[in-house]
Formats: structure tokens, C-alpha cells, sequence
């Protein structure tokens, strides 16, 4: 029985002899299964990182400079949140709907299985990116 595990000597290119010990099966598969667990837990800090990044750039930059643009009397070209600003509360309805949206996106991408839950968040950052410097822009009187 424990002939299996004896170390067996292989000869390497440098004519040295290197001795490897085989690894039950059980070791293996508990190693294998540590390596998972650490990888999902490493992916789920790279999904939260970019979670936080999409809240910052598309739920707080967008809504911020947005709220500047329209101080100036500037207007909303998106017409779900154009009609958000028409509800009661005005930018009060524009913070909810925003909120609305994110929740559901988030909600969709945490059952979302794998790598492409990453989408989602990497998409809001580039899009609120662009609408946070487009609003700046304008603010600005830049463009």
C-alpha cells in the first residue's frame, strides 16, 4: 500500500537526479479546492473594487455634475431621467431613479455567474466617466 508513495527518481537534462513524491488523491483535491476558494475570493475584491469605482463615477459623478449643469440652467437629454426630474421632488425623483437602476444592475450581476459579472460595473465606470466629463465640460462651457 505504501509502495505507491515512494518517492520515484527521474533524471533531469543535467544529468542530476531529481526525486518526486507522488500526492494522494485526497491532498489533492483539498489543495485543488483551496485554490478555488482563494480565486473566488480574489475575484469577489476585483468585482467589489469595481463596484465601488461604477458608485463613484456613475452614481456620484454623473449625478453631481449633473445637478451643476442644471444650476446653469442646463437640460437632461436622457428622457427616463428627464422625466424623473419631472416627478415630485424633482432632483429628489432623479437621485431614486438613478438608484433604482444601479440596484437592479447590481442585482443582475451578483446572480451572474463567472467573469462576466465584471461587465456590468466595468461598463457604469466607462459610462460615468464620460457623462461626468461630458457634464464638466459643459459646465465649464468648455465644449
Amino acid at each position: 500500500m505504501n509502495d505507491h508513495l515512494q518517492p520515484e527518481p527521474l533524471q533531469s537534462s543535467a544529468n542530476e537526479e531529481m526525486v518526486l513524491m507522488r500526492v494522494p488523491q485526497p491532498i489533492g483535491y483539498v489543495r485543488l479546492q483551496e485554490s478555488l476558494d482563494d480565486l473566488e475570493e480574489t475575484s469577489a475584491d476585483v468585482a467589489l473594487l469595481f463596484w465601488i469605482l461604477a458608485l463613484l463615477f456613475f452614481g456620484l459623478g454623473d449625478t453631481v455634475s449633473s445637478f451643476m449643469v442644471f444650476s446653469q440652467g442646463g437640460a437632461e437629454l436622457n428622457p427616463i431621467m428627464r422625466w424623473s426630474l419631472g416627478l415630485p421632488g424633482g432632483l429628489l425623483g432623479f437621485v431614486l431613479v438613478k438608484t433604482a437602476a444601479i440596484s437592479i444592475l447590481y442585482a443582475i450581476a451578483f446572480f451572474w455567474e463567472g467573469a462576466h459579472r465584471w461587465m456590468i460595473p466595468i461598463l457604469l465606470i466607462l459610462a460615468g466617466v464620460y457623462l461626468t466629463t461630458n457634464n464638466m465640460l459643459v459646465f465649464l462651457d468648455i465644449r
